[in-house]
């Protein structure tokens, strides 16, 4: 009986599925399911949000869109979960589905194009290199900037591209992990607090602050958990998360933030441009006045230290749940 009980447990696939995704990689020819899941919200976008002005039609609109899309992945893949059943095939299936769904191996490979453009001193590339990951102007950045830009993005996407998928991948399997991935295409396209979004997006923003609160705060323990592992400043990061996790506009952002800050002695935010408009982003960490490509080295060894602890302490909490 607990063989059998073993045998249905999530970190199977889950395991294999992180593993293949960190080392290889998701293969390019194939189709992603978040480019899919990005059509959808681009489709139903042009059809509720039209040229109304109306706030409280597009709020409703705008959560009419969410729970339908959102509901819609979860049973659609919920649908090819019993349709594939307890086998083999079910089993392949899971595996690829987890490897589209995390993106431990992807957010290090795109954060080192950076880096890589940096150590070979074309300053160019690697502005337009870290364009493509951020909304930001990167067109005026110094070497320091671009690098510290650089540890900011991989460490604010620790949670929202790592850990949070495997807390819902445990949590109920690849159905509610790409219920989740859907939300965050929806916050990621329309949860802005602009003059376009604010009211459309609405609704998508603050349902995927709350589905993200517990994982940004996994997130942030287990910086704190790798950086002891790996020799770094586990007790700045505390500090510091102590001090900056509320500083961020977002709820969640700030606790994977300040610890991971913390933990390799850097500092995000500052003085940040969008779309030619200037602001004053709230200092996270110390600052200091020089970040280079050593301290981006010690972030992937955090960055990854970190999704293998989340994995590992994750994956005993479902064995030691079930069996109990």
């Amino acid at each position: 009986m607990k063989f059998q009980i073993l045998y249905d447990l999530n970190f199977h696939f889950i395991m294999l599925g992180f593993l293949i995704e960190f080392f290889l990689g998701y293969p390019d020819k194939f189709p992603h399911p978040v480019i899919f899941m990005g059509k959808l919200v681009s489709l139903f976008e042009w059809l509720f949000y039209g040229n109304s002005n109306d706030p409280v039609k597009l709020k409703r609109n705008g959560i009419f869109i969410t729970i339908i899309l959102v509901l819609f992945i979860y049973a659609f893949f919920g649908i090819i979960n019993i349709l594939s059943g307890k086998n083999l095939v079910g089993w392949i299936i899971n595996v690829f589905f987890t490897v589209t769904i995390i993106a431990t191996g992807s957010l290090i490979h795109e954060c080192s194009k950076v880096i890589s453009c940096i150590k070979s001193k074309d300053i160019e590339s690697a502005r337009k290199q870290l364009s493509m990951l951020v909304t930001r102007d990167t067109s005026e950045m110094n070497e320091s900037e671009i690098t510290r830009t650089t540890i900011e993005t991989l460490s604010e996407n620790l949670c929202d591209g790592v850990i949070a998928p495997l807390f819902y991948l445990f949590l109920g399997g690849v159905p509610l992990a790409m219920a989740y991935k859907m939300l965050s295409t929806l916050d990621s396209m329309i949860g802005y607090k602009n003059q376009k979004y604010q009211h459309f997006g609405w609704f998508a923003a603050r349902l995927e602050d709350i589905a993200t609160w517990i994982p940004a705060r996994l997130t942030a323990f287990f910086v704190i958990f790798a950086s002891t592992v790996l020799g770094y400043d586990w007790r700045n990061a505390i500090s510091t998360w102590e001090r900056d996790r509320n500083k961020t506009e977002s709820p969640n952002s700030g606790h994977p933030e300040a610890a991971f800050a913390g933990a390799i002695g850097v500092w995000f935010g500052g003085k940040v441009k969008y779309f030619g408009v200037q602001y004053e982003k709230p200092i996270v960490g110390n600052v200091r006045e020089t970040i280079g490509v050593k301290d981006f080295e010690k972030a992937i060894n955090l960055a990854t230290g970190t999704s293998f602890l989340g994995l590992v302490i994750m994956s005993m909490f479902e064995v030691l749940f079930r069996l109990w």
